[in-house]
């Protein structure tokens, strides 16, 4: 017992005697460090007093020109319509050709259309040819040629009417050796209303002549 108690009096003096020395400890303070961040400066101002664009800027006004095109694009037909007067085997001069090492074997064919009705937006290069049966896409962008109303290839000086009159086109694509009918497309309007058999013969560009 007496034990206990001289224990319970070393241990109340010690705590008095840290009690009594004892100061009041002072809180550390931590100065923000300050921002390294620097303002990115802007691009100098033209003669005009208009300040340029910076890359960021102007890429954001491409893309919002391009949008518009293409939506002019989209709409360039309008009312119009796209007649197609025939389509063969293609043989003849182009500055297309097959890809021998695509996994189908591809081959050209020609498309003579007649197209009236149009705006000046539309962009013949749009025209997309589409098998007649899996109704799979094999792409835009054909080897165009100016034809006259009689199906005749038009004279290099001379230009088709301008919209919405009539203008007469043959279109050559590379198109699947093994698929007979197409249709056409234009911005995801289809313009053929039955699919299109592909003949034979028909009419054949001349190639040039070596050194032209």
């Amino acid at each position: 017992m007496r034990s206990h108690l001289f224990s319970l009096s070393i241990l109340l003096t010690g705590a008095l005697l840290l009690s009594g020395c004892s100061e009041p400890v002072e809180t550390p303070t931590v100065e923000a460090p300050k921002s390294q961040a620097k303002a990115t400066p802007l691009p100098p101002v033209g003669p005009d007093g208009k300040r340029q664009l910076t890359p960021a800027e102007q890429k954001i006004v491409l893309e919002k020109v391009m949008q518009a095109r293409a939506k002019q694009q989209a709409e360039g037909l309008g009312t119009g319509t796209v007649e197609v007067n025939g389509a063969w085997n293609y043989t003849g001069y182009s500055y297309l050709s097959p890809d021998p090492s695509a996994a189908i074997e591809a081959r050209l064919v020609a498309v003579d259309v007649t197209i009236s009705g149009h705006t000046a937006n539309f962009d013949i290069d749009d025209v997309e040819i589409i098998d007649g049966v899996k109704l799979i896409s094999y792409g835009s962008d054909p080897h165009p040629e100016y034809l006259t109303m009689d199906g005749e290839l038009m004279p290099a000086e001379q230009l088709p009417a301008a919209p919405p009159r009539a203008s007469r086109w043959l279109l050559i694509y590379a198109f699947p050796k093994h698929s007979g009918t197409f249709h056409l497309y234009y911005w995801g309007k289809q313009l053929t209303t039955e699919p299109v058999e592909i003949g034979e013969r028909g009419m054949q560009l001349p190639f040039p002549e070596q050194g032209e």
